[in-house]
């Protein structure tokens, strides 16, 4: 079966790697739509081939049908809750300090509508009024911005404990939970294909969400996405992407944000736009005004309330994250960079009689207090030095304080007592990756799908 010019063509018109989404992936969604189209169950695998390609290459109905069939959406309402949190503080931040102005919002890919709604009700949450924000959210398949735009969810789109937010913005529905108009509002869907979305569109954003999705793209496409990002990010802006896609961006000489768990980063010194070379001609130096639909005047920002921080924003930080299964096809990039040092141990602390919890460790990287975290988490490790989690977490502030080497020993002594815990796994081989060790990242990467396989909950359900 030779499903080379399938491949090519969903390379070319997605930018997304067939083997990255996993064996046989691609070969049984062309199966699939060639018997629902040309009858390929009765005819010879090559006949079938053949005739799908043809309706494939001339029809683009069937184009979409077969994108759809191959991009199946796996989100749920405030995944990686710590990335909302820092929109919501970040968001009041910025229109502190441009009074009067629009907080532009971007959610590439958007899937079914969880993650932009979810930035939504965080804004909302946080005080501000809907026409202080805007939020532009698209994706590839029709049939998700469809779901999207009906706002009806069901079961497997409310995951965890914090479901605080489903009272206040949900109702009960036939079908599922139906989310309020004022969310609804706040949103607007567009199908379209991210590479050519982004080239031509003329505003610039201060917080993107592009998660989850750069793992699926070669090596070119990585590289061409990433500049599309930076040239629509606003000076001071924030681009949010998965746990598996950090290394991406600090090749492509981004910073952290140092929000633990976010995965958020910057342009350094804020000058995204102008950075993106091929794009320069394209791009309004000024904060380009929406153009596609006008919003009412601002509310005073005086009037915003302060955003409730823990009661409508409760983070979670610390506790494992669930993220997607990451394939190591698309990670393929080499990287120049000096080899790790010899770990260092976790931070020396004295015993005392009052030893810190791993939960309080957790709470204190909550408000950025990394160094008191790592001492707490330190001195929890000295009473419990089983505990794969509080090693995890020593390897998030690790992580989250540029860290690398000492990151990646302590993501190694987690995997020591759980060889299985997915969220260590998929962070060693994103800095395994960055280090260059590509073979090594794919093995872990490899061990972290099999792990997903066997609980397919993720690690929450543990």
């Amino acid at each position: 079966m030779n499903l080379a010019r399938f491949a090519s063509w969903l390379l070319e018109q997605t930018g997304i790697d067939a083997e990255s989404l996993g064996a046989q992936a691609l070969a049984r969604a062309v199966a699939a739509r060639a018997a629902a189209t040309v009858g390929g169950e009765s005819a010879s695998v090559e006949a079938a081939h053949d005739a799908y390609w043809h309706l494939l290459t001339t029809t683009a109905a069937e184009r979409q049908a077969l994108i759809d069939a191959l991009v199946v959406p796996e989100t749920w309402f405030f995944r990686e809750r710590e990335a909302f949190t820092a929109l919501a503080r970040g968001g009041m931040e910025r229109l502190v300090r441009h009074p009067g102005d629009v907080l532009r919002v971007l959610s590439a890919p958007c899937s079914t509508g969880e993650e932009p709604h979810s930035a939504a009700m965080a804004l909302l949450d946080a005080g501000l009024a809907p026409e202080q924000f805007g939020i532009d959210a698209i994706d590839i398949s029709s049939a998700s911005i469809e779901a999207a735009a009906r706002g009806v969810y069901g079961r497997n789109a409310f995951r965890g404990d914090a479901l605080a937010f489903r009272e206040r913005y949900f109702h009960a529905a036939p079908n599922g939970w139906q989310l309020a108009d004022t969310v609804q509002r706040a949103v607007r869907f567009e199908r379209a294909n991210l590479f050519e979305w982004l080239a031509a569109q003329p505003v610039r954003y201060d917080f993107i969400f592009c998660r989850n999705v750069l793992i699926y793209f070669d090596r070119q496409a990585q590289d061409r996405a990433i500049g599309l990002l930076r040239a629509r990010l606003a000076d001071g802006g924030m681009i949010f992407v998965g746990p598996a896609e950090t290394g991406l961006m600090m090749r492509h000489e981004f910073a952290s944000a140092q929000i633990p768990l976010a995965f958020g980063f910057r342009w350094p010194g804020g000058e995204g736009a102008q950075a993106a070379a091929p794009l320069a001609a394209s791009v309004t130096p000024a904060r380009t005004p929406y153009t596609t639909a006008p919003y009412a005047p601002l509310r005073p920002l005086h009037a915003v309330p302060p955003p409730p921080r823990a009661a409508a924003l409760p983070t979670t930080l610390g506790a494992k994250a669930s993220v997607p299964p990451s394939h190591p096809a698309s990670w393929a990039a080499k990287f120049a960079t000096p080899g790790f040092a010899t770990p260092k141990a976790a931070p020396d602390v004295p015993a005392t009689t009052n030893m810190p919890t791993l939960a309080e460790a957790r709470r204190l990287a909550d408000a950025g207090s990394l160094d008191a975290a790592a001492r707490a988490a330190a001195q929890h490790a000295k009473t419990a030095p089983d505990d794969a989690e509080v090693w995890y977490l020593l390897g998030l502030i690790a992580d989250a304080q540029g860290e690398a080497a000492l990151a990646l020993g302590h993501y190694r002594k987690t995997l020591y007592l759980e060889p299985e815990h997915y969220e260590a796994l998929t962070h060693l081989a994103a800095l395994l990756e960055v280090q260059g060790d590509a073979a090594g990242a794919q093995r872990l990467m490899r061990r972290a799908e099999r792990a997903s396989q066997r609980n397919p909950g993720g690690s929450n359900a543990r």
